[in-house]
C-alpha cells in the first residue's frame, strides 16, 4: 500500500510557525471583537436605568413624592395639575387581572392537551398556529377589541361604554394565551416519562397522573410562564390605548373608560411635548413605575420557581431521620368489615369499592381530556372571528390603487404606500443592526465566556431586557436617539426608529441564537479540535453551519416583532400624515416616516366607518407579511427537528 501525502496548503514561503502565529492573532482579535459586541446589552441596561432615573429625579424635584403616591386624581396636562399615580396603576392592574383570569386557564388547558393527549400530527398543526398568533401586532388586537368585542359585549351588558377595561382585558388575555400555552407545554413535556410510567403502574388514570405527578413537577415552569404573560399584559400598550380609553379615574368598575400607564404615555407622545418640560419628565416617571412593577413581578416569579424546585426535590427524595426507624402500616383497615350489605351479599367490600370508583375515575378522565381539547377551538375561533371581520371590511378595498396611493383625508382615496415603504425600510435597517450584534453576543456567551459570575449576570440581564415593555424602549429611543444623538441620527428619523427596534428585538434574538448554539453536540467541537482547528475555525466551519437553521428561525421571529411594533414608533416621532415615501438612498434613512401599524392606529381612532374599513384592509396586508415570516420560521424549526 502506498501513501500519498497531501500537498502542503500553506502559501509559498510561509512556515507553519508563522501560520500558527497568524491564526492565534486572528483568534484573539475575534474574541476581543465579540467581547465588545457582548457589552452592548449591558450598555442598554445601563442606558435604560440612567435615562429613567435621571428624568425621575428631575420630576420629583417639582412634584412631592407623597402627593405622587397619595393623590387620587391624575391631571398632569390640565392647568390644575394632580399627579396621583394610583389612578393609572389601578387601571393597569385591573386590565392585567382580567387578562390573566381569561388566559391562564385556557393557556394551561391547551398546554395539557398538546403535551399529553394530542397526536403528533395534530400537535404539529396546532402549535405553529398558536405560536403564529403571538406574532400578530397588538394594534390589530386593539382594532378587534374596539370594533368587534365591545359591540358584542354591549349586546349582553347594557350600559357598557364604548371604551372600557373589560374589552381591553379580555383581548389582552387572547394575546397572551400563546405565551402561557407554549411555555407551559414545554414545562409539562420536560417532566421525565419514567414518573408517568410509575403512576400508571400504580393504577392511576391519565388525569390522576397529570394532576398528582406531572403538573406538580412542572409547576415552576408553569408559574414562570404565567409571570411572563402577566408582565406582557402589564406592559401592553396599544390594546389599552385603543379599547380602554384615556379617561383617568380611580375605579374598579371594568365597564367604564379608564387610562392605563401605557395609554397615558401614548397620549402624551402623540402630542408635541417640549424636552425638559414637566410633561416630558412625567412620562418617564410613569415609565419608571411600570419598569419597577414588571421587574418586581419577574423577580417574584424567579423566586417562586427556585423555592418550588427546592420543595419538589425534597418531595422526590424524601429523607427520614435515622432515629425514627422504620414503621409499616397495614394496607387494610382491620376495624372495617370486609363485606357490606350496601354492595350485596355476594360481593366483598373491596371488589365493589374498586368498581365504582374506577368508573367515576374513567368518566372524570374523559371529561378532563374533552375540557382541555375545547380550549383550542375557543382560542382559534376568537382569532378566526378577528380575521373574518377584517376580511369582510378590508377585502373589497384591497386593490393595487390602495397599495400605491398616499394617505388622504378622503377615505375612498387613501392608501398605504408611504406606510408600506416605511415598514420595509424599518425591517431592513433593523435586520442590518440587530443580526450581527445578536449573533456576536450569543457566540461570545456560548463559546468564549466561561460559566462564571459574569456569564450569569449577562444571562439574567438579557432575560430582564426581554421582559421590559416595548413602550419603555420607545422612551429610551426618544431620549437617546432622538434627543441626545440627534446630530448623528437626524432626530425623529427612520434611523432613530430602526435603532430603537433593534434594541427591542436584540434580547429575543440573543436568547434564540444561544439555544441554537447550545443544541450543537459537543462531539462536533471535539472532532474539529482533533483535526487541529482553532476555535474560530470550528465556529466558522462546523458550529455556525449546523446552527444556521435554528438561528434563521430566531431571526425571522424577532423581525416579525419589529415590524409589528407601534408604541415605540409613536414615542420616537412617527408622523400621522405622510405625503411622501422615504427615498431609496442614503438620505432616506434620515427622513421622517410612518409605518403600517401606526397608519392602522390612526385610522382606527377616526370616527368614520370608512376609515375603519381602510384599517381592516391595512391589517390584512400587515398580517399577511407577519404570518409568512412566522410560518417560515416555525416550519424551518420543525423541519430541523425531523
Amino acid at each position: 500500500m502506498e501513501f500519498h501525502p497531501f500537498p502542503p496548503r500553506l502559501p509559498e514561503g510561509e512556515s507553519w510557525q508563522r501560520n500558527l502565529g497568524r491564526l492565534t492573532w486572528v483568534e484573539r482579535c475575534l474574541q476581543l471583537t465579540l467581547a465588545l459586541i457582548a457589552g452592548i446589552p449591558i450598555s442598554i441596561s445601563v442606558a435604560i436605568a440612567a435615562v429613567f432615573l435621571y428624568e425621575t429625579v428631575l420630576f420629583f424635584q417639582t412634584v412631592p413624592l407623597w402627593n405622587f403616591l397619595s393623590d387620587t386624581r391624575w391631571t398632569p396636562l390640565f392647568p390644575s395639575q394632580n399627579f396621583g399615580i394610583l389612578v393609572l396603576a389601578s387601571a393597569t392592574l385591573m386590565v392585567t387581572g382580567i387578562a390573566s383570569l381569561f388566559a391562564i386557564p385556557i393557556g394551561l388547558l391547551i398546554a395539557i392537551y398538546l403535551a399529553e393527549y394530542a397526536s403528533d400530527r395534530l400537535r404539529l398543526t396546532v402549535k405553529p398556529l398558536l405560536e403564529a398568533l403571538s406574532g400578530i401586532p397588538t394594534v390589530v388586537y386593539g382594532y378587534f377589541a374596539l370594533l368587534v368585542v365591545t359591540p358584542l359585549l354591549q349586546e349582553l351588558i347594557p350600559g357598557l361604554a364604548r371604551f372600557n377595561a373589560l374589552s381591553a382585558g379580555l383581548v389582552t388575555g387572547v394575546a397572551i394565551v400563546p405565551i402561557i400555552s407554549s411555555l407551559s407545554e414545554d414545562a409539562i413535556k420536560s417532566v421525565p416519562h419514567s414518573l408517568r410510567e410509575a403512576g400508571y403502574t400504580l393504577g392511576l388514570t391519565k388525569e390522576e397522573v397529570l394532576t398528582q405527578i406531572v403538573l406538580p413537577m412542572a409547576f415552576p415552569g408553569i408559574i414562570a410562564s404565567c409571570m411572563l404573560a402577566a408582565s406582557r399584559a402589564l406592559g401592553e400598550t396599544m390594546i389599552s390605548a385603543i379599547a380602554a380609553g384615556q379617561n383617568p379615574q380611580l375605579t374598579l368598575n371594568p365597564l367604564v373608560p379608564v387610562a392605563t400607564m401605557t395609554a397615558f404615555i401614548i397620549q402624551v407622545s402623540l402630542g408635541t411635548v417640549a424636552f425638559n418640560s414637566l410633561a416630558f419628565q412625567t412620562i418617564f416617571t410613569v415609565g419608571m413605575v411600570l419598569f419597577l412593577i414588571t421587574l418586581g413581578l419577574n423577580s417574584l416569579g424567579y423566586w417562586l420557581v427556585r423555592r418550588h424546585q427546592s420543595a419538589m426535590t425534597q418531595a422526590i427524595v424524601p429523607t427520614v431521620p435515622a432515629e425514627e426507624g422504620s414503621k409499616f402500616y397495614p394496607l387494610y383497615d382491620e376495624e372495617l368489615p370486609r363485606s357490606n350489605s350496601r354492595f350485596g351479599g355476594g360481593q366483598t367490600r373491596s371488589t365493589a369499592e374498586f368498581k365504582t370508583p374506577l368508573i367515576r375515575r374513567q368518566v372524570l378522565d374523559r371529561c378532563f381530556s374533552v375540557l382541555s381539547a375545547i380550549a383550542i377551538p375557543i382560542t382559534l375561533g376568537i382569532v378566526a372571528l378577528l380575521l373574518l371581520d377584517a376580511s369582510r371590511r378590508g377585502l373589497p378595498l384591497l386593490t393595487w390603487q390602495f397599495l400605491t396611493s398616499f394617505p388622504s383625508r378622503n377615505p375612498q382615496e387613501a392608501g398605504i404606500y408611504p406606510a408600506l415603504m416605511g415598514s420595509l425600510w424599518l425591517l431592513g435597517l433593523t435586520a442590518f443592526f440587530a443580526l450581527p450584534i445578536g449573533l456576536g453576543t450569543a457566540i461570545y456567551l456560548e463559546e468564549y465566556c466561561a460559566n462564571t459570575v459574569l456569564n450569569q449576570f449577562l444571562e439574567i440581564n438579557i432575560a430582564n431586557l426581554t421582559a421590559v415593555p416595548s413602550i419603555l424602549y420607545g422612551l429610551l429611543g426618544l431620549e437617546l436617539f432622538v434627543r441626545l444623538l440627534a446630530p448623528v441620527t437626524g432626530g425623529p428619523s427612520l434611523l432613530s426608529a430602526a435603532l430603537t427596534l433593534t434594541v427591542i428585538i436584540l434580547p429575543m434574538f440573543i436568547v434564540t441564537t444561544r439555544s441554537a448554539l447550545r443544541s450543537i453536540p459537543d462531539g462536533l467541537h471535539q472532532a474539529g479540535y482533533a483535526m487541529g482547528m482553532t476555535r474560530a475555525q470550528v465556529l466558522w466551519h462546523i458550529v455556525l453551519p449546523a446552527a444556521f437553521p435554528a438561528t434563521l428561525t430566531g431571526a425571522l421571529l424577532a423581525l416579525t416583532r419589529a415590524i409589528g411594533e407601534t408604541a415605540p414608533l409613536i414615542a420616537v416621532g412617527a408622523l400621522s400624515f405622510v405625503s411622501f415615501a422615504p427615498p431609496l438612498s442614503w438620505e432616506g434613512i434620515y427622513s421622517r416616516f410612518t409605518a403600517l401599524p401606526f397608519q392602522i392606529f390612526n385610522w382606527i381612532l377616526r370616527p368614520q366607518t370608512a376609515f375603519h374599513n381602510n384599517a381592516a384592509a391595512a391589517i390584512l396586508v400587515l398580517v399577511s407579511i407577519l404570518l409568512i415570516l412566522n410560518i417560515c420560521g416555525v416550519l424551518i424549526r420543525e423541519k430541523c427537528k425531523i
